[in-house]
């Protein structure tokens, strides 16, 4: 049996840059122990499958798979699946937002001009740690490379990171994994990925340059994390002594790996709270193909 996918770039406005996604949109015809098989044989950050929808409030469900594990959201999953559907005619152009239903809770997704945007799960902060020899360690720097006017959190929007704020982009490009030091750091938290960023970007136009590593997850390093992305822009917001606010960022990414990525995050705080968070960008078309699959 042949079954279509679709490989596309999200976040990027060309080609080769941005964050691979494989894009299957017939889940319904693989196996659940196929699953997994095809996501490492796929071997990019991400790879989700399509089925018709199990709630009559979502249009379809999504699963998404890393090299190693099913997470249950993240983010240029959520806008690259979007992308894939309305281009190759599974709803209708008009059809705005799509709902899709993952794991973690049904994320509508709006198509806006040359962009999709998605509305993020609300913001959880988990944990705030000292700033510690050991955390700098994991990232092979010194911890006078770490930002102290900035705290160090666990946050999340349905996927959690450590967000380490670092002291300079020349800091960001000497990162070098500690993988031991990096599993004694987030193992104790239960969590997968340490997001280091600086607010010093490549690019004066953006806002903050990142990067993000999950190796225990087979993400040596992602070149473009929609999911934290929104964590980090609800971080910035709640950091703000205004009741409220209306946050508008651009994160870059990817850089250290030659493949740029620019990531739009909306906050929108009243009352000292987080209302709403939307990320976003652009989303390219690279390829289709076709899976050999002998049952």
């Amino acid at each position: 049996m042949e079954i279509s996918f679709y490989h596309v770039n999200v976040f990027t406005d060309h080609i080769f840059g941005g964050n691979p996604l494989a894009v299957f949109t017939d889940g319904q015809c693989f196996r659940e122990e196929d699953l997994q098989m095809v996501a490492r044989e796929m071997n990019l950050s991400e790879t989700t499958f399509v089925y018709p929808s199990t709630r009559d409030e979502a249009d379809f469900d999504v699963r998404i798979f890393t090299p190693t594990l099913e997470i249950p959201f993240a983010g240029h999953p959520t806008l690259g699946t979007a992308y894939v559907l309305r281009k190759n005619g599974w709803v209708t152009r008009d059809k705005n937002p799509i709902r899709l239903n993952f794991k973690a809770e049904i994320i509508p997704v709006w198509s806006e001009k040359d962009k999709d945007f998605m509305q993020h799960p609300a913001a959880k902060t988990l944990y705030e740690l000292d700033r510690s020899e050991k955390i700098a360690k994991a990232l092979g720097l010194s911890l006078n490379r770490l930002d102290n006017t900035l705290p160090v959190q666990v946050v999340s929007t349905g996927f959690p990171a450590l967000l380490v704020p670092v002291s300079s982009l020349h800091a960001m490009q000497e990162i070098t994994l500690n993988l031991q030091t990096l599993h004694e750091v987030l193992n104790p938290l239960d969590i997968d990925m340490i997001y280091p960023f600086c607010r010093e970007t490549m690019r004066t136009e953006n806002t903050v340059h990142s990067r993000a590593f999950a190796p225990g997850i087979g993400i040596s390093e992602d070149p473009a994390t929609g999911s934290v992305a929104g964590a980090l822009g609800a971080y910035l917001a709640n950091l703000e002594n205004n009741q409220a606010i209306e946050l508008d960022m651009v994160i870059e990414q990817g850089y250290e790996m030659e493949r740029p990525s620019i990531i739009n995050v909306e906050v929108s705080k009243q009352g000292g709270e987080i209302q709403k968070i939307r990320v976003g960008g652009q989303t390219q078309a690279v390829f289709t193909g076709r899976m050999n699959l002998a049952h």
